[in-house]
């Protein structure tokens, strides 16, 4: 699995396929995207918040794709759970205090 943002994506173009492992490319508030082969599989949107500081925003959602995945969601919930959890770290100031629990993520998804 490999996590990109969508900068990265147009850098660097189909080479990011090459090896045929699932590529997800983050979009912020825009959601993300998850591919196979350069094929989307998945594409999720992250829930409505008021956003503070993005720091730890990416580190949140790399960390729940990762649990998501070996815990066996399949690819949109998986995005889903990532996406809301990036979206809960935007709601903090800082990296580590931005750091959601998994209760917290998952609230956040039941809206």
């Amino acid at each position: 699995l490999m996590n990109v943002h969508q900068r990265v994506k147009l850098l660097y173009g189909d080479g990011l396929h090459r090896g045929g492992g699932r590529v997800v490319v983050t979009k912020g508030a825009r959601g993300a995207a998850m591919y196979q082969r350069g094929v989307e599989m998945a594409w999720a949107t992250p829930p409505a918040v008021e956003a503070v500081d993005a720091t730890g925003a990416g580190d949140a959602f790399v960390a729940a794709i990762t649990v998501a995945l070996l815990e066996g969601m399949d690819p949109a919930e998986a995005l889903r759970f990532a996406c809301a959890a990036g979206a809960f770290a935007a709601t903090r100031p800082g990296a580590q205090p931005s750091a959601p629990e998994r209760d917290q993520v998952e609230a956040l998804l039941v809206g």
